[in-house]
């Protein structure tokens, strides 16, 4: 029987590792792409949906009806509901229909503060009941910007009255939707895409690393 040789002890700090499969490797790096991607149609939906909430509250600014300090015009209601009145910046353009009789016209405040005041009543002078709006909010959608104030009811196909006065010409309300209300779904849709979005690329990156 032939001598065994004798090899010798392996080196406890030289390790050898087998190469890596490059089918692994391409399998990783198409999770993290896919992670990637996935994480970028989440923040372009987001700004989309973002965008179209302040879209359409933007349109709700610019279709509100306005009235100037010193004017009274008659305002046919398109729906039915609550409609919401702010105070923005004025004067504006008024309708033919409008009395605009004391516009520019100074009123006599006692007590020296700002002075706004208005009424909306039917044409038979009964007047509506508005409700003061708590807290009040500003907003500021492109060229339209003013305070959410108070909001009254009314129905569609009715006609009120409003009227407005002021110690300023340089006032006006607009009365019409809630912007709020209007551009909050869009905003809450906004949060959970981003929420989702960020879990399935979170996952997908812990995926593609273990592999």
């Amino acid at each position: 029987m032939s001598d065994v040789p004798a090899f010798p002890a392996p080196d406890p700090s030289t390790r050898w590792e087998a190469p890596a499969n490059s089918t692994t490797h391409r399998a990783r790096r198409r999770g993290r792409w896919f992670a990637l991607g996935l994480l970028l149609v989440t923040v372009v939906a987001v700004g989309a949906l973002f965008s179209e909430g302040t879209r359409r509250a933007g349109d709700a600014a610019a279709d509100m009806v306005r009235v100037s300090a010193g004017c009274r015009v008659p305002v046919a209601l398109r729906s039915t509901g609550d409609f919401w009145v702010y105070v923005e910046e004025g004067p504006v353009p008024m309708p033919d229909n409008a009395d605009c009789t004391n516009a520019g016209m100074m009123m006599a405040n006692p007590h020296g503060l700002p002075m706004l005041g208005f009424a909306v009543a039917t044409p038979n002078g009964v007047e509506r009941p508005v409700v003061e709006v708590e807290p009040n909010r500003r907003y500021d959608l492109g060229r339209n910007e003013g305070l959410l104030t108070s909001r009254f009811a009314g129905r569609s196909g009715e006609t009120v009255i409003v009227g407005v006065v002021a110690d300023s010409p340089d006032v006006a309300i607009a009365i019409g939707e809630n912007v709020f209300s209007v551009r909050t779904p869009w905003r809450i849709a906004a949060g959970v895409v981003l929420a989702i979005g960020l879990l399935l690329s979170a996952l997908s990156f812990r995926v593609a690393a273990r592999r």
